[in-house]
């Protein structure tokens, strides 16, 4: 198992797509069938093997001043209707509703160094709801339950705590800062968090008081549904009444084209969930960068308490989430984390927590070599790798095998698609 276990990682590496057919036909002493058993079928544990990764990536940044722990979900576009979890869902990558499979990350970061640590298929209620379609796809009894993207979210926090993961504040997109349980679990935890949330969430600028109408006259129900006494305003309308001389310029952080520079505004508020009888203290983080297409503006809540960080750090670690769009984006341009042609249960879970070793691998060169090559990049990595790592030697008579090989698969495709068109 060990040995089909590197074959697949060096395949992730050198083969331009990262299905077991093309790392097969790369990699020196590769067999389909193995490997196609070793992600599919064969029983290891993929959890422990990402708990691993976040236990070495946790040593990585023992003397790193702040590390951050950046939840986000990520789409892998995919045909049929066969893949786990594969429904018509918003793909974050794409920007669009497609046919996709959603997992649900955690990446630890510290400054420009990051890596992934968890991953989690998320399972649309069609599916969970179906539960011949899972134990079919291979899922696991105990895990045909729905759970939300926060939901998720919270598992993998709760998960890197119970291993003595150290972060020091969460970072997650609107999704989850628009989720009041979410955020007040979190805070219920003792977590520090900074969440974005869209620009009509709404904030109280001072705290509002909650009651229960008193009823004018004796007949009808007795009022129940909680009220304030204050109004609440939308973010974005609160932004744009704010003057200028409010506003502070800061540094967030040097990029490629210099120092990336924005306009912020910290000031307290609270948020109340139109349940609970007391709305909670947050701080409204307003972050305005200029770029060639504008002004974008981003908002977030805090449960940092006031004078805890300057206006400068908060608004560093809620920029901080711009890393695990770089992690996403490598482990699926270099590592091939959305190639897999596999289907089932197990075959995502395993992949999945390969890429993320392969993505810690690449971390520990970076620190590694730091003095020596501080540029160092996921695809210089890659390509050392490409020249060191044996490839299969082939002939003409080999390539050939391979081109009939596929031409097959594809010819029992498509037999597959007539018969199931003709079905409809």
């Amino acid at each position: 198992m060990l040995e089909q276990a590197g074959q697949f990682l060096k395949g992730l590496f050198q083969s331009d797509k990262r299905n077991i057919e093309r790392i097969c036909e790369n990699v020196a002493k590769s067999d389909y069938d193995r490997i196609q058993h070793f992600i599919s079928n064969s029983p290891w544990n993929a959890q422990s093997v990402k708990n691993k990764v976040a236990l070495d990536t946790n040593k990585c940044f023992e003397n790193a001043p702040k590390v951050g722990l950046l939840l986000d979900e990520s789409g892998h576009s995919k045909k049929g209707d066969k893949s786990v979890g594969v429904g018509w869902q918003y793909n974050g990558n794409t920007g669009k509703v497609e046919n996709c499979q959603v997992g649900v990350y955690g990446v630890l970061s510290a400054g420009e160094n990051y890596c992934l640590v968890d991953g989690q298929l998320y399972l649309p209620k069609d599916w969970t709801d179906d539960r011949e379609r899972c134990l079919e796809a291979g899922i696991p009894e105990e895990n045909i339950v729905f759970k939300t993207k926060s939901q998720i979210a919270l598992d993998i926090v709760k998960s890197l705590r119970s291993q003595g993961i150290r972060f020091d504040w969460i970072d997650a997109d609107g999704l989850y800062g628009n989720d009041s349980k979410f955020a007040n679990e979190l805070d219920d935890l003792e977590e520090l968090f900074l969440l974005e949330v869209h620009s009509d969430q709404l904030v109280y600028l001072e705290e509002p008081e909650i009651y229960v109408p008193i009823p004018e006259g004796k007949r009808g129900r007795k009022p129940t549904k909680l009220k304030s006494r204050q109004q609440s305003i939308e973010v974005r309308h609160y932004a744009a009444s704010t003057s200028k001389h409010y506003w502070k310029a800061l540094k967030i952080r040097n990029t490629t084209q210099g120092v990336l520079e924005c306009e912020a505004l910290v000031r307290r508020v609270w948020v109340w969930d139109k349940e609970s009888d007391k709305a909670r203290a947050r701080l409204l983080i307003i972050k305005k960068t200029y770029t060639k297409q504008g002004c974008e503006i981003k908002y977030a809540l805090t449960n940092a308490k006031e004078n805890e960080y300057t206006w400068a750090e908060l608004v560093q670690m809620q920029s901080q989430r711009y890393f695990i769009e770089r992690a996403f984006q490598e482990s699926k341009q270099e590592l091939g984390m959305s190639d897999y042609q596999v289907r089932g249960w197990l075959a995502w879970q395993h992949h999945t927590a390969l890429v993320m070793m392969a993505l810690q691998f690449i971390l520990r060169e970076k620190l590694l070599n730091k003095e020596t090559m501080p540029l160092l990049s996921t695809r210089d990595v890659k390509e050392i790798l490409i020249m060191k790592l044996a490839k299969k030697k082939k002939t003409m008579k080999d390539v050939l095998k391979q081109i009939f090989c596929r031409h097959r698969k594809r010819s029992a495709s498509k037999v597959k698609s007539r018969k199931i068109n003709l079905q409809i």
